[in-house]
């Protein structure tokens, strides 16, 4: 009886806090059942290895982190748009506040965050386990907790920050000012990088996927960039690129030679899906004749760009030449072996190159700009003026970063261009306050302290 009342009160306790309502909803979200086990997870090493790797496998259980973290900010900004080039909520910046998917979004990070307190609180508890390993557990979880409500802040703003599955704190939790998630972010991160591994040896045959300290440094430079902490974001970024035995930037793009291959030389953190070989991303959301094509198509590329080559697919429609997203090249088979690709190097290199501009580093800058064009058989940039070359950064950005995890529409609002760029384009009916999705109504129908994103009802 004692299990079960430990059981029932953390599904509970889950479920308030996601904001669902209704049988058929709860049956939609399904929690492991070693995340339940509480008074057994953590009594032996291998139990409470396989809950932590469990934190992982929940990332993929629902559609978030390999299906609309790239698609929704996609349509949102001016990346994406529809083959059928007819309009969505998405694409004219109109969503509603029962809109499925954001509601999906909102349920998949604070899912992957209840499993992660709940990994904290147990292993803190516990006695039972090698204490080394219980560092490294607590600071992976951290990390995930860091991750999730990096994303959280900037597609809501202000999110109530969970730091407990206390059903009495968390059932009707206040949002949390954005300052006070970014604080979070960085002590999580920052007492991550304390104690992950400094490779990947810990884990099976030496797969990238789970957190080591490159991952918590990555993601710091990446929180830093966006803070405008220039010298913390190049300092961060830079300490993962200099671990050269284990990073190296991809020659000769290929189908077989990319970013997105299992455990390539760029992948920090890459997220599988569990007993199959093939990365959703390719099988469903970017497959060749799929759902989006680039807006901008061709005109974001030089003639001899490799990513334009290897990465998009020409095609026209309706009379039009458009640009494909095909970075993942398997649809629902085993070669080749790709996975989610969450951090990668690329992006320490763009990270690293718009600080030193902002610190007036312009040969530091130009040398990581020409890692990231080289890699793409582009020439040296010769540009010195600051201004242009943060300009060749933010397109650098957009040619690299395409259709993953929302780069292009948080790039565009972090350097506060978003009411200029977005604002001119024909079809979207932009306002300033389309720059944060609406908090879900199921989650506000549940929690009469949730207040509502300006521009919502």
């Amino acid at each position: 009886m004692k299990n079960n009342s430990i059981k029932y009160t953390y599904i509970f306790s889950f479920f308030l806090l996601m904001g669902l309502t209704g049988c058929d909803e709860m049956l939609e979200v399904e929690i492991p059942k070693e995340q339940l086990e509480s008074e057994n997870i953590y009594l032996s090493d291998a139990t409470a290895e396989a809950t932590v790797n469990g934190i992982y496998q929940s990332m993929v259980t629902g559609l978030t982190f390999v299906n609309s973290i790239h698609y929704m900010p996609g349509e949102t900004s001016d990346e994406l748009i529809l083959r059928s080039q007819l309009t969505d909520v998405y694409t004219t910046n109109e969503i509603i506040e029962t809109d499925g998917s954001v509601s999906g979004m909102w349920t998949d990070f604070y899912k992957t965050v209840y499993n992660a307190n709940k990994a904290i609180e147990g292993l803190s508890a516990s006695t039972a386990l090698s204490p080394d390993k219980t560092k490294r557990w607590i600071a992976e979880a951290k990390f995930i907790r860091a991750y999730c409500y990096f994303y959280m802040t900037n597609f809501w703003g202000d999110v109530p920050l969970v730091l407990t599955t206390d059903v009495e704190r968390t059932a009707l939790a206040p949002r949390n000012t954005q300052t006070e998630i970014y604080t979070q972010i960085v002590l999580d991160l920052t007492e991550a990088t304390n104690n992950l591994p400094v490779n990947y040896s810990n884990y099976t045959s030496n797969q990238r996927i789970r957190a080591t300290k490159w991952a918590a440094e990555a993601l710091l430079a990446r929180v830093n960039l966006y803070l405008g902490n220039w010298t913390d974001a190049a300092t961060h970024a830079s300490s993962v690129i200099s671990q050269t035995a284990t990073y190296k930037m991809i020659t000769g793009l290929t189908a077989n030679n990319s970013p997105f291959i299992a455990d390539n030389t760029e992948a920090i953190l890459q997220i599988p899906y569990f007993n199959v070989a093939y990365a959703y991303e390719g099988g469903a959301v970017f497959t060749a004749g799929g759902k989006y094509l680039l807006r901008k198509g061709v005109s974001i590329f030089e003639t001899a760009d490799a990513r334009k080559t290897n990465w998009t697919n020409t095609v026209v429609v309706s009379g039009t030449t458009f640009l494909e997203p095909r970075k993942y090249k398997n649809s629902f088979v085993a070669t080749p072996v790709e996975r989610s690709t969450v951090l990668r190097l690329a992006e320490l290199y763009l990270i690293r190159a718009e600080a030193r501009v902002k610190l007036n580093d312009i040969t530091g800058a130009q040398e990581d700009i020409n890692v990231i064009r080289n890699r793409a058989l582009l020439g040296n940039t010769t540009l010195t003026d600051p201004n242009q070359l943060l300009d060749l950064i933010a397109l650098e950005r957009e040619r690299e970063l395409f259709g993953e995890f929302g780069h292009r529409w948080f790039d565009l609002k972090r350097t506060g261009k978003a009411d200029q760029v977005l604002g001119a384009i024909p079809g979207k009916i932009w306002t300033a306050t389309d720059k944060l999705y609406p908090i879900p109504d199921s989650a506000r129908r549940s929690n009469p302290f949730l207040t509502q994103n300006l521009g919502y009802n």
